[in-house]
C-alpha cells in the first residue's frame, strides 16, 4: 500500500493512518482515494472488527484537502462527472461500514479532508492553533463536491451550513465542538487518551447516545418551506453584496443546500455533482487556483538566503493612520511596541484606533478583554529617544516627505544599536536615495504596508543598493509572522503596486477632465470587478497623498505619467476626501453623494463608450505591469498578479492583472492600446515586452 498504513490491536480497533510518501502534506489525489476504496471493502467483510479510527502521520496535518493540481486539470465535463461519482461513492462505502468509524483531526483538516471526516460516524479534534476545520472550497470557485453539502446540515444545521460553506470559514477545534461539527476537541497531547475513551465506550455500546446530545442538525423550522426560502434568500442577498455576483460558486452552494434539504442522500449527492462539474471546468476557478498556487509559493518565499534576526520588539515612528495600523499588527502578535510621535495627543489617537481594531476583532468572539488587555499592556510611548536604545527594530511611517524621513533616520541611527533595522514605510520614494546620509545603510529597507493595515494582507519589501541579505531575511520573516504577504520589488518610484495603480486613477482623473460622470466611471470599473471606483479610492487615500505621488513618479517616469491638475485644484481647495468630508464625493457618515462643486473643473462635457472607460483605466494598467516585469521590479507575471489583488483589490475571479491580459490576447492588446494612443494621448504606447509577445504569440502564463 502507497498511502495508507493500517494496524489493528486485539480487541479488532483498526487504526488507518494516511501518509502520503515524499510529502509534508496529506491531500487527496484520487490515487489516494481509490487505495482507500479497497481497504475499505476488504474491512467490510472483516467480522474481527469493532471500529476504525483514521488518523494522519503528518504533524499538524489532518487532510489538507483534495488535490489541488487534479482540480485544476478538470477540462472534460464526462471525466470531471465521472470522477466526482466514483469518490462520492468511495465515501458513500466508508459511511456504511458495519462497525463505528471516528476520524481523529490533528491541524490542517479542509476541504475533501473535511468530507472524508464527515462520511465517519464521529469525529475527534485537537483544540491547538494549528487544526483549522471547514469546507473551504468556495474559495477556488467550486463547492464541496464529494457530499459535504449533504453531510454539514444534519450536523450543524442548514443555516450554519450556508454560513460556513459559503464563507470558507476555518473552525477551530472548540468552536467546532460548540457547533456540533465534532464530537470531541482535547489538546492534542491528549488526542491518544481521548481515543482510548472513544474505543472504551465503542465497545461498551454507550458513545452514539453520549455524542447524539450536541449535534445541533437541522431544526424543524428550517425543513419549513418558507423559512427555508427566506434563510436563502437572506443568505444570496449577503453574498451578492459581498462579491456583486461575480463569484457563482457561494450562490451555487446556496441553491444545492436548499434544493436538497429535505432529500435523501443518494439524490442530494447527484444535485451536488451538477452543480459541482460546470464550477470545476470555468475559467474563475482555473483563475482562483492560479492565486492559490501563486500563495502558496510565496508562503515559502524568503527573497533572500540572509540570516533571519529574531524581532524582540520595535518601535513606530510616526503613529498616524499608517503608524497606528503597524503598530496594531505588532501587538496583536504579540510584539511588544514602542509608539514615538511628537506630541502625545497623536500617541493617544494612535492607541484609541488601536483598540477600535482588537474590539472589533472581539465582537467576532476571537478575543477577550483579557487577550486584549496583555497585548496593549507591551505596548508603550515616547515623544522623546527614551527607549530606542533597547530596540531590535524601528519602523518609520511619518509624512511621505524626503527631508522629514530623512531627519528621523539620522535620530534613530543616534540612538538605537548599530544592529537594529530600520524600516520605512514610504509608498514611492527610493531607499538608496533617502539613506545616502546614513551611517549603515545596510541595515535600511523598505517595508512597505497598506491601508488599512488590518485588512490589507501585502506587504512591499524594498532593499536599497546597500541593503543586506540579513535585512531582508527578517523583515520576509517579520510581514509573516504579522500575517501578510511580502513580495520583494525593485527599487524604483512608486515601487509596484503604486506605480501600476497611479495610471489608473491619473486616467479616471482625466476622463472626468473631458467630461464624463464620475459615478459613472466608477460603477463601470466596480462591474468590471474592482472593490471601489477609482474617484472612491482617491476619496479613501486622501487627494493630497495622491497628489504627492503623482509628483513623485512624474518626477521618475515623464510625461506618460503627467498629473492631472485636477488633484492640485482640489488640494489648493481642501477638497482631500472622505477624511475632510468632501473630494469627489461629499461624506456624511456612510453615505456619500457627488461634489456639485467639481463642475468648475472641467474642460468639456462627453460622454464615453463603456469599452473606452474600461480599456482606459485597466490597459494603462497593463502597459505599466508590463513594464514592470521588464525592468525585472517583480520576479514574474504570477507575483505581480498576487501584488496587485492583495494591493490593490483587482479582482481575483480574473486571476489578476497580466492573467486578464492574457485572456484577452495580448494581440489584441496591443492593438487596443495602439487606438487608444491614436485618440488619447503617447501615454497609451504600448511597452516593447507587449509587442514583442504579441508577436511572438506568447502569454505571461506560458498558455496556463
Amino acid at each position: 500500500m502507497k498511502y495508507f498504513n493500517l494496524n489493528r490491536d486485539d480487541r479488532g480497533i483498526v487504526t488507518l493512518i494516511f501518509d502520503t510518501p515524499d510529502s509534508a502534506v496529506n491531500v487527496l489525489c484520487f490515487d489516494a482515494l481509490y487505495e482507500l476504496e479497497q481497504q475499505i471493502i476488504e474491512m467490510k467483510n472483516d467480522k474481527s472488527i469493532k471500529a476504525l479510527f483514521i488518523e494522519s502521520a503528518k504533524e499538524h496535518i489532518f487532510i489538507a484537502g483534495a488535490d489541488i493540481k487534479e482540480i485544476k486539470a478538470f477540462k472534460d465535463s464526462a471525466e470531471t462527472v465521472e470522477k466526482l461519482r466514483h469518490g462520492q461513492e468511495i465515501f458513500n462505502r466508508l459511511e456504511n461500514l458495519p462497525f463505528p468509524t471516528v476520524a481523529m483531526i490533528d491541524g490542517a483538516c479542509l476541504g475533501g479532508g473535511l468530507e472524508l471526516s464527515l462520511a465517519c460516524d464521529y469525529r475527534v479534534a485537537t483544540n491547538d492553533a494549528h487544526t483549522r476545520i471547514g469546507l473551504v472550497e468556495v474559495s477556488l470557485g467550486i463547492i464541496p463536491g464529494l457530499g459535504g453539502t449533504q453531510r454539514l446540515p444534519p450536523l450543524v444545521g442548514f443555516t450554519k451550513s450556508i454560513e460556513l460553506i459559503t464563507a470558507s470559514k476555518r473552525l477551530k477545534g472548540d468552536k467546532a465542538l460548540v457547533l456540533g461539527l465534532v464530537d470531541a476537541s482535547v489538546p492534542s497531547g491528549y488526542l491518544g487518551f481521548k481515543k482510548e475513551e472513544f474505543s472504551q465506550e465503542i465497545l461498551e455500546g454507550t458513545l452514539e447516545e453520549k455524542v447524539k446530545k450536541n449535534r445541533k442538525g437541522v431544526k424543524w423550522y428550517e425543513k419549513f418551506g418558507p423559512v427555508k426560502m427566506l434563510i436563502a434568500k437572506m443568505a444570496r442577498k449577503e453574498i451578492l453584496k459581498k462579491t456583486a455576483g461575480h463569484y457563482p460558486a457561494p450562490l451555487k452552494a446556496v441553491d444545492v443546500l436548499e434544493e436538497t434539504l429535505s432529500m435523501s442522500l443518494e439524490e442530494g449527492l447527484k444535485i451536488e455533482l451538477e452543480a459541482f462539474e460546470p464550477l470545476a471546468t470555468s475559467q474563475i476557478s482555473k483563475n482562483l487556483i492560479e492565486l492559490f498556487f501563486t500563495s502558496e509559493r510565496l508562503k515559502k518565499e524568503t527573497f533572500s538566503k540572509g540570516k533571519v534576526k529574531n524581532i524582540s520588539n520595535s518601535a513606530v515612528v510616526g503613529v498616524g493612520t499608517m503608524g497606528s495600523g503597524i503598530a496594531w499588527a505588532l501587538a496583536a502578535k504579540d510584539i511588544p511596541v514602542r509608539l514615538k510621535a511628537r506630541k502625545m495627543s497623536s500617541i493617544a489617537q494612535a492607541i484609541a484606533k488601536m483598540m477600535q481594531n482588537f474590539e472589533a476583532i472581539k465582537r467576532r468572539g476571537r478575543l477577550t478583554s483579557r487577550e486584549i488587555g496583555l497585548k496593549m499592556d507591551a505596548v508603550t510611548h515616547t515623544t522623546g529617544v527614551e527607549g530606542l536604545s533597547s530596540m531590535d527594530m524601528a519602523i518609520e511611517a511619518v509624512s511621505e516627505e524626503r527631508a522629514i524621513k530623512q531627519k528621523v533616520f539620522e535620530e534613530l541611527e543616534t540612538f538605537m544599536p548599530q544592529d537594529a533595522i530600520i524600516a520605512t514605510n514610504t509608498s514611492s520614494l527610493a531607499i538608496t536615495d533617502l539613506v545616502q546620509e546614513c551611517q549603515h545603510p545596510e541595515r535600511f529597507v523598505g517595508m512597505h504596508f497598506f491601508n488599512p493595515v488590518a485588512k490589507m494582507p501585502l506587504v512591499e519589501v524594498i532593499a536599497g543598493e546597500k541593503t543586506s541579505e540579513d535585512t531582508i531575511a527578517t523583515v520576509v520573516q517579520l510581514a509573516k509572522k504579522l500575517g501578510k504577504t511580502p513580495i520583494k520589488v525593485g527599487e524604483c518610484a512608486g515601487f509596484l503596486v503604486n506605480r501600476t495603480l497611479l495610471p489608473y486613477l491619473n486616467e479616471a482623473a482625466k476622463m472626468f477632465e473631458e467630461g464624463e460622470n464620475i459615478e459613472r466611471i466608477d460603477e463601470i470599473l466596480t462591474d468590471f470587478g474592482m472593490p471601489m471606483g477609482p474617484f472612491t479610492l482617491a476619496d479613501e487615500v486622501g487627494i493630497d497623498i495622491g497628489e504627492k505621488v503623482s509628483y513623485i513618479l512624474h518626477e521618475a517616469y515623464g510625461e506618460r505619467m503627467m498629473p492631472s491638475p485636477l488633484l492640485e485644484q482640489m488640494s489648493a481647495k481642501a477638497w482631500l476626501g472622505k477624511k475632510t468630508g468632501s473630494g469627489f464625493y461629499i461624506h456624511k457618515g456612510r453615505k456619500r453623494s457627488p461634489n456639485g462643486e467639481l463642475e468648475i473643473l472641467r474642460s468639456s462635457s462627453v460622454k464615453l463608450k463603456k469599452n473606452i472607460i474600461l480599456d482606459r483605466a485597466i490597459l494603462i494598467m497593463v502597459n505599466e505591469a508590463a513594464r514592470c516585469l521588464e525592468e525585472d521590479v517583480v520576479a514574474n507575471a504570477q507575483y505581480l498578479d498576487m501584488a496587485m489583488v492583495m494591493g490593490t483589490g483587482f479582482p481575483a475571479f480574473r486571476g489578476g492583472l497580466l492573467r486578464y491580459a492574457d485572456s484577452e490576447g495580448l494581440a489584441n492588446i496591443v492593438a487596443r492600446l495602439g487606438m487608444l494612443k491614436e485618440q488619447f494621448g503617447e501615454r497609451f504606447t504600448p511597452a516593447e515586452t507587449l509587442i514583442e509577445m504579441a508577436k511572438n504569440n506568447q502569454t505571461f502564463y506560458g498558455g496556463v
